[in-house]
């Protein structure tokens, strides 16, 4: 599939796991399974993000999880929910130039 870019103003899509997850659970299904995919063949923009926790979260901008151990893991559900997903959200939104996305998302 031709890579394309956020200009070809293609629908959004926002990926967001659950607890004990990460952005891999949408895509190790595969082509044709996943739903990442399944998005991106339909033509939507997939992006997947990670919270903190997660082994793709371990190179986080500032927060080192061994050296700043209690500042990386001083965190909870409720903060991942009200500050760093709308946080995401804005970002993505102010990035693509939309005024809306899809979010899909899950818990345990």
């Amino acid at each position: 599939m031709v890579k394309k870019s956020f200009s070809d103003k293609r629908s959004v899509s926002y990926l967001q796991h659950g607890i004990l997850a990460s952005s891999a659970d949408w895509v190790l299904p595969g082509p044709r399974k996943g739903i990442a995919y399944i998005l991106a063949d339909f033509g939507y923009d997939v992006l997947v993000s990670n919270v903190r926790g997660t082994r793709y979260s371990r190179k986080h901008t500032y927060l080192d999880p061994e050296r700043r151990s209690l500042e990386f893991w001083g965190f909870s559900w409720h903060e991942i929910g009200v500050i760093h997903i709308p946080t995401m959200i804005d970002y993505i939104i102010n990035k693509t130039n939309e005024n809306q996305l899809f979010y899909i998302g899950h818990s345990e």
